[in-house]
């Protein structure tokens, strides 16, 4: 290892590549690629393991320059080592070439995070986005995340990590649009629903779209001892989507119960508790909407003794419409990430269900 410098691990990294044997004729090259940066922070060792792992399966989907800060796990250690780490997570398409990416990893101790900002900047790729993933608890007052934020593209947040999530999620609603107006704020527990979010809307296609208007009551179940966050976030989601608009008064938990207004009338969505053996227990389990008018329906999504199959089922003027099974895939913190990565752009619905959660929960203090 070098003299810490930027250009040291730049020259690191060179020589990591060179250490590769050449390619005979005929065989396969390297190929470095980029596509974005992304610099990831865990706030000790465990969570630092996890991290990294996640960011070497990421490198298949997106490679690119990716930087792994910790903390040093003993106050007598330097203040500041690197370690760098090469990966070619897959072939060409001709098989022509190798693409490789690689890993910088960051120990360092607490005090020197706080101005590594700048330092970090510096081994970023240019003209690549930056993300930024902060994977544990929102920091209240954290001179590298005010700093990093406000210079990324985007950053990426995991409120089912929240120590408060309430809490948090109104002081984001209310904090970032004003101190962050250039960067985006994306959420992993959003795109851990979005499975859900698209059953639903498959739930309604085609001529059950009428009933979607009568909606009257939604319930979704959760294992118990856990947090209903997702739960209310696809509330939340559904409420954006179907103009509802919230009726009741500012609370400081997400309720059992929550009161909207619909065009057709007013709409409650129950967060319900259920005793599940899945050790996910913060997964929904269940979801069920009650629609009224000249053909009442209920339409119903429950998860099946297989995790990985939902039934999708129908009952309209107390007749069953249809019952189908479908493929349901949950996304370890990789494929998270590797799908929020395919856009660039804001999630424009999560911005608004954010906007309305914070209209829910009692407002916060700054950051």
């Amino acid at each position: 290892m070098s003299p810490l410098s930027s250009l040291a691990i730049e020259h690191d990294l060179t020589e990591l590549w060179k250490e590769t044997k050449p390619a005979r004729e005929g065989e396969p090259g390297l190929q470095r690629v980029y596509t974005t940066n992304m610099v990831a922070y865990a706030e000790d060792h465990e969570t630092g393991y996890r991290v990294e792992r996640a960011l070497m399966d990421l490198t298949q989907f997106h490679p690119g320059r990716y930087i792994l800060i910790r903390p040093a796990m003993d106050g007598t250690e330097a203040p500041l080592r690197y370690y760098v780490s090469g990966y070619c997570p897959f072939w060409t398409q001709q098989r022509e070439h190798r693409v490789c990416c690689d890993i910088i990893k960051l120990v360092a101790q607490k005090d020197t995070i706080e101005n590594l900002y700048g330092f970090t900047f510096s081994l970023l790729v240019p003209d690549l986005p930056v993300e930024l993933w902060w994977p544990g608890d929102l920091p209240m007052k954290n001179k590298f995340f005010a700093n990093m934020a406000e210079e990324s593209n985007r950053v990426w947040i995991d409120s089912s990590k929240f120590k408060h999530p309430e809490e948090s999620l109104a002081r984001l609603a209310s904090v970032w649009p004003k101190r962050f107006p250039n960067t985006v704020l994306g959420d992993m527990n959003w795109i851990r629903i979005q499975r859900w979010r698209a059953l639903i809307a498959e739930l309604f296609d085609g001529a059950w779209s009428r009933h979607l208007s009568q909606i009257k009551q939604v319930t979704i179940e959760y294992g118990e001892g856990s947090h209903p966050l997702r739960g209310f976030m696809l509330a939340l989601w559904m409420a954006d989507k179907l103009n509802w608009k919230y009726e009741g008064p500012r609370v400081r938990a997400v309720p059992e119960k929550l009161r909207f207004e619909s065009r057709s009338g007013p709409v409650e969505v129950i967060l319900k508790a259920v005793p599940v053996q899945d050790a996910k227990r913060d997964r929904i389990f269940a979801i069920g909407i009650l629609t009224g008018g000249d053909t009442p329906g209920f339409f119903t999504l429950v998860r099946d003794e297989n995790p990985h199959v939902v039934i999708a089922r129908a009952e309209v003027d107390h007749h069953e419409a249809f019952s189908r099974a479908v493929t349901f895939d949950h996304l370890h913190s990789n494929q998270v990430l590797a799908e929020g990565l395919k856009r660039l752009e804001p999630d424009k619905t999560w911005d608004a269900a954010l906007q309305l959660a914070g209209s829910i929960f009692e407002k916060p203090v700054s950051f």
